[in-house]
């Protein structure tokens, strides 16, 4: 039978864990707001619309991959709408569905943005890993968010090659 308590190891992890998932969106928050008056999850909705074909998506499918609830997303779209940054309509095949679509001015805010959120990601995160400990970050947030949000991963591109899987 398991102790109840975390291990010294787990529990030390376990700490790690939940100071980056406090302090590293903190920090993207007050990066985006300084750059643009955006929250990291504004921009994460703005950057996953740019990133999709037509800019258009699905709300379902843009509460997925920008990691947000359905309810959370449905209040950060009604504050990029009311700045012009997207828009909302109803699916032409399917009433009951909601699509988002990202204006001009939308796409022209992530255009600008994100050279700057790549540099700080770069800053805060992957300048303190090598390639290997990356590649390893992938796959430990990959392993703990598939069991919580499937339909998030398998949303995600595909892994990227790396030189060992080319034979």
């Amino acid at each position: 039978m398991p102790t109840p308590r975390l291990t010294p190891q787990q529990d030390r992890a376990w700490s790690l864990l939940v100071g980056v998932m406090t302090w590293l969106p903190a920090e993207l928050d007050a990066h985006l707001d300084r750059a643009a008056g955006l929250s990291h999850a504004e921009y994460q909705v703005l950057r996953w619309l740019s990133l999709s074909e037509d800019r258009e998506v699905h709300m379902t499918r843009l509460a997925a991959t920008a990691s947000v609830t359905p309810s959370h997303l449905s209040r950060i779209v009604a504050r990029l709408e009311k700045r012009e940054l997207l828009t909302r309509s109803n699916d032409p095949t399917d009433a009951r569905r909601t699509l988002a679509r990202l204006t001009a001015a939308g796409a022209r805010v992530v255009e600008e943005v994100e050279p700057g959120y790549a540099a700080e990601v770069r800053r805060l995160v992957f300048e303190h890993l090598d390639p290997g400990q990356a590649e390893q970050l992938e796959g430990i947030a990959e392993a703990l968010l598939t069991p919580l949000r499937s339909d998030c991963v398998g949303l995600l591109p595909p892994r990227a090659l790396r030189p060992s899987d080319i034979s």
